[in-house]
Order: structure tokens, then C-alpha cells, then sequence
């Protein structure tokens, strides 16, 4: 991994990339959507990508290139394979479930070194829970690759119900105990009660992303929920480019009061022992 001459050493495990070509009709979409409330501080380009981890002292990001369509999965995971280097770029794959060969296509993706798969039922339409899915996840067991998902509300939709809750999350891991779950936004997005409930505690990962950015929630909730949870089971995320300055929600925890091993091991060293460094 790279060195990095700062006080802290960081992973940014959730963000979002798309090729050159496709990277400026999402921005633009993005940008005229009167009902978007998604903030956006980049491009979703690789360079951009690699301008923000060489800005915040990034040393690595897990990244993602979610397909909303069956027939943009593979073009989508061989552009994620094309990136990823193992050392600063870890991409993580897409999928959906009515695609030919589900199963098929997840075994490519891992022998070709992807290490996990994005599941985005805000953009696919998929549930955590949907039987589906299964087999999908039954593979990525066996090969021991990561499920991350998106958890909670539709940002954009907020009084809508959520496609994966907490409580898809935790009946998940009772069904498939062996598989590492990653559940976004503290296992709940603008859910947090729930998350509580159902995720908190649970053996499995959440981040820290939350919209539209850290600073809008309490630091002595934030510090309850990760120490509740479990600390060696917390990642450091910023949702980059879907989120405003990611440079002052990591100044935010910097100086949030927590032990520097606690924060030690919510930049680094628990997404180092995830990811397999």
C-alpha cells in the first residue's frame, strides 16, 4: 500500500465510478433532474477519483459501477476489471439476478480479481432480501467475496419504502451466516432506529457514509453507534463523488473524540483485513 506522510492513513471503501465515455451524461443527468437532492463534489472519472484520493491523503478506495440494466453488467465489471490494481483501486462488481448466467458472471468477475459485489436498490431494482439473489449469493460464499449494500432510504425519495431495510440485512445473515455483509450508510440510510434494531451488534461491516454528509449527525450519536456496533466491524466511506466536500468530513473525524486506535482502525486497518492486505 501506499505510504502517506499524514496522520492518518485512510480507506475509502464506498465510492462511484463510471467509464470516460459514460462519466458526463450521468453528471448531466444528475444535474438536471429538478427532484435530485444528491449532492456531487466530482466526476465520477478515474481521474477525478485518483484528484481526490491525492487531495485528502486517500490511500486506497473500493469502488463501484452499478448496472442497471442486464445488459450493461458485463461491459460495467470488465471496466471495474480494467481498473482495479490491487494496491489503491479495489473495484467492486455489479449484478442483477434476471441477466443470463447470474451465477456464471459473478465467477468471472472474482477469478478476474474483483473482490466483492455492490448491490444498489436505489438504481437496481433489487431487494436484499429477494429470493432471487440466492444463488448469486451462495457463489460469492464459496468464493468468499464481499456483498456491500446499499441500506436504507432512497435519498431522492424519502417517504418511499426502502427496497433493502435493516431488517433485510439481519434476516440475510441469519440465512447465509458465512457471508461478509456490508451494510452503507450505519446499516440504514435516514433509518437509523432501525438500524439499531436489526443491524447494530450484528457480525457484519457498515460504513459511514450518510447523506448528504457526515456533519449532519450528532458526533456523539455517530460515536455511540460505531462503539455500539463494534469498532473493528466500522469503514471509514464518504460516498465520493455522490456527497459534498469529502475533505471536511474526514477533518470531522480527525478530530472526533474517539482513541486513535478506534479511529486507526475505522480508516484502515479494518477495511485492510476485509479487503484480505
Amino acid at each position: 500500500m501506499l505510504e502517506m506522510e499524514r496522520e492518518y492513513s485512510m480507506i475509502d471503501t464506498h465510492t462511484h465510478i463510471f467509464p470516460d465515455k459514460i462519466a458526463p451524461r450521468i453528471v448531466e443527468h444528475m444535474k438536471a433532474d429538478p427532484k435530485n437532492q444528491i449532492p456531487l463534489s466530482g466526476n465520477f472519472t478515474l481521474e477525478d477519483l485518483k484528484g481526490y484520493m491525492a487531495r485528502c491523503g486517500v490511500e486506497a478506495v473500493c469502488t463501484f459501477c452499478v448496472a442497471e440494466r442486464p445488459k450493461a453488467v458485463p461491459p460495467a465489471n470488465d471496466f471495474l476489471i480494467s481498473i482495479t490494481d490491487h494496491r489503491t483501486i479495489f473495484g467492486f462488481g455489479t449484478i442483477l439476478p434476471d441477466m443470463e448466467n447470474p451465477v456464471t458472471e459473478v465467477r468471472r468477475i472474482r477469478e478476474k480479481g474483483l473482490r466483492g459485489i455492490k448491490f444498489h436498490s436505489v438504481f437496481q431494482p433489487i431487494g436484499a432480501g429477494d429470493e432471487n439473489l440466492f444463488s448469486i449469493y451462495e457463489e460469492m460464499t464459496r468464493t468468499g467475496m464481499i456483498a456491500y449494500f446499499h441500506v436504507g432510504k432512497d435519498p431522492n425519495h424519502p417517504s418511499l419504502p426502502a427496497r433493502t431495510n435493516p431488517q433485510d440485512i439481519a434476516r440475510l445473515k441469519e440465512r447465509f451466516p458465512a457471508l461478509k455483509i456490508v451494510a452503507a450508510h450505519f446499516g440504514g440510510l435516514f433509518m437509523l432506529e432501525e438500524a439499531r434494531k436489526w443491524v447494530v451488534g450484528k457480525d457484519l461491516y457498515m460504513d459511514t457514509c450518510w447523506g448528504p454528509n457526515i456533519q449532519s449527525l450528532e458526533a456523539k450519536e455517530v460515536i455511540d453507534l460505531v462503539r455500539s456496533h463494534g469498532i473493528e466491524k466500522v469503514l471509514f466511506a464518504t460516498d465520493y463523488p455522490s456527497t459534498l466536500d469529502p475533505g471536511l468530513q474526514i477533518e470531522w473525524w480527525k478530530v472526533l473524540p474517539l482513541k486513535k486506535e478506534e479511529k486507526d482502525l475505522i480508516f484502515r486497518e479494518n477495511a485492510r483485513r476485509l479487503l484480505g492486505l
